[in-house]
């Protein structure tokens, strides 16, 4: 599968310690449903989700994709549980956190914070482990 032009390389990468983890992140964004605060800051979220306070390092979702890609922590198929899914819609790449089942929870092309079926927001995606390599 191929985003944007972004080919897939499967690998199985590390697992990443984030300073907060995966079911208090998810808990985090599900107690922000509802909120338009984040528009159009789908990256800053789910590293702010994740438990980092400062700048990932990437200009945005797009940036960061390619930073995945071109190491090879990209991946196909279903997204399990507190996975980041990275997705196209409205133009540009956008990143929500997977609630597994095809469901994830983040900012929405919308603008509001929600959970969504990703089949219905994009029939074009990869996921990843939660990385934020440059966040701190």
């Amino acid at each position: 599968m191929a985003l944007g032009g972004v080919s897939v390389e499967r690998r199985i990468a590390e697992k990443v310690a984030n300073p907060r983890e995966t079911e208090s992140a998810l808990e985090w964004q599900l107690e922000r449903v509802g909120s338009a605060a984040w528009q159009d800051w789908t990256l800053k979220f789910q590293r702010m989700a994740f438990g980092y306070a400062h700048d990932s390092g990437w200009h945005d979702a797009a940036d960061a994709l390619r930073w995945l890609d071109h190491h090879a922590l990209l991946h196909e198929g279903a997204a399990p549980r507190g996975a980041l899914v990275w997705y196209q819609a409205a133009d540009r790449v956008r990143v929500a956190c997977s609630l597994g089942a095809g469901e994830l929870v983040g900012p929405l092309p919308s603008g509001e914070i929600a959970v969504a079926v990703l089949t219905d927001l994009s029939t074009d995606w990869v996921w990843s482990d939660p990385h934020f390599p440059f966040a701190h």
